[in-house]
Formats: structure tokens, sequence, C-alpha cells
């Protein structure tokens, strides 16, 4: 038997339907289907109720967790007025917040741009400033290669002359030896003419002398 319960309570729940409260006045939920039951509850104007089963002019319902009946011809299908109007203004309420948040998105957004094209113009500037230094630290470059390239050439050319001046001083060197030799052979010469000569003549003299003695 409880399963049975249990199979229709599922079976009822499933083609439950959903339906309001119309919008004229507070109905009563009973106990049963007549005016002659217990009032369990009154349920309000635009109320959503769960309909179960309908029953001539009575309806099963199911409201605010408690499950009774009402007449059927206090139900309605569509969405009372007062609660359409209800939906419509939290739907303008929702629309409202939204668009100034857009609003505000647009504007924060419009700021950034402005922001953006402040930076842009920014760094434009800068890149033509670094451009310029970049064109004259490069022409100084070339300077500064063309000044070394001189001094290396001038560094080049004194070690050049430098050893020029070593070989021509080696040379002078050699010369000079070469003539003091000369100038010594030249005066042993005239020193060996002169004892040859002094020989002689001493000799001659020694001889004439000896003749006039005889």
């Amino acid at each position: 038997m409880l399963a049975m319960m249990a199979v229709l309570f599922v079976v009822g729940a499933a083609h439950a339907q959903t339906a309001y409260v119309t919008d004229i006045f507070e109905i009563t939920l009973r106990s049963g289907p007549s005016n002659g039951n217990k009032i369990l509850k009154m349920l309000p104007s635009s109320t959503p109720v769960e309909v179960v089963k309908n029953d001539k002019d009575w309806s099963l319902v199911r409201a605010e967790g408690v499950e009774g009946w009402v007449l059927a011809r206090y139900l309605t299908r569509e969405a009372p007025a007062a609660l359409q109007v209800e939906r419509f203004a939290r739907e303008n309420e929702t629309l409202r917040a939204r668009m100034a948040e857009m609003t505000e998105k647009t504007t924060a957004t419009a700021g950034e741009n402005k922001a953006l094209l402040d930076r842009l113009n920014r760094a434009e500037t800068e890149l033509a400033a670094l451009q310029q230094r970049y064109a004259e630290l490069e022409q100084g470059s070339k300077t500064y290669v063309d000044m070394k390239k001189a001094h290396d050439e001038l560094i080049a050319l004194q070690a050049e002359t430098a050893q020029r001046a070593d070989a021509m001083e080696m040379k002078n060197r050699d010369l000079s030896g070469d003539t003091q030799f000369k100038w010594f052979l030249t005066g042993a010469g005239v020193v060996g003419a002169s004892l040859l000569l002094g020989l002689v003549l001493g000799r001659l003299q020694r001889k004439k002398t000896g003749r006039m003695f005889v």
C-alpha cells in the first residue's frame, strides 16, 4: 500500500502544473473539496500554487509546503497583472543597473582610450628623441672610428720611423768602426814607414861616418 501511494504521488507530481491565485482577492486553502472543510491557509493574490489534480470545481494544490483544496475558478495559468508588474519592475531595475554599468564602463573605456592615446604620444616623442640621440651617437662613433684609424696609422708610422732610426744608428756605428779601423791602419802604416825610414837613414848615416874615419 505504501509503495502504491508513493508511485501515485510521484505520478501526480510529474503531471503537476503551476498556477496562480487571481489578483482579485484572497482565497482559502481547505482540507477537502467543499466549503465545509477546514481552512488550512489563506492564499493571497498572485500566490503560485502547484496543481496536483482537478476535481470538477475544485483543485488539489500544493502551496507554501501545504497541500489542500481551492476553487478552480480562482486559479489562472497566466501570471496575474500584479505579479507581471512586479516582474517587469525587477527586470527594469536589472536593465537600469546594466545600463548604468555599461555607461560607467563606456566612460571608463573613454578614459582608458585617452590615457592610451597620451601614452602613445609620449612614446612617439621619446622614440623621436631616441632616434636623434642614436643618429648623434652614430655620427660620433664614425668620428671616433676615423680618429682611431688615424691614431693607429700614426703609431705605426712612429714605430716604423723608430725602427728606421735604429737601423741607421747601427749602420752609423758600423761605419764609424770601419773608419776608426782604417785610420788605425793608416796610422800604423805611417808609424811603420817612419820607423823603416829611420832605420834606413840611420844605417846610411853610420856608413857615411865610417867612410870618413877611414
